[in-house]
């Protein structure tokens, strides 16, 4: 249990590091490149993809 808890909560620690680090790129050094690492308007739409294809199969699964 403690193994599954350290992968969830280090993948959340590492999305949002990523995160933070994005969006406070510009903040430090207006010269940098303005590409960030992560292009979030994807994972938003693969993550809300994956949400409705976990209910659909929830919902096959619990006969809705």
């Amino acid at each position: 249990m403690r193994v599954i808890l350290g992968i969830i909560v280090g993948f959340f620690l590492t999305v949002g590091v990523t995160y933070v680090a994005d969006t406070g790129r510009h903040l430090e050094c207006p010269a940098a490149e303005a590409r960030p690492l992560v292009n979030w308007d994807e994972v938003n739409v693969r993550l809300r993809d994956l949400g409705s294809t976990l209910e659909t199969g929830w919902h096959r699964l619990t006969g809705r």
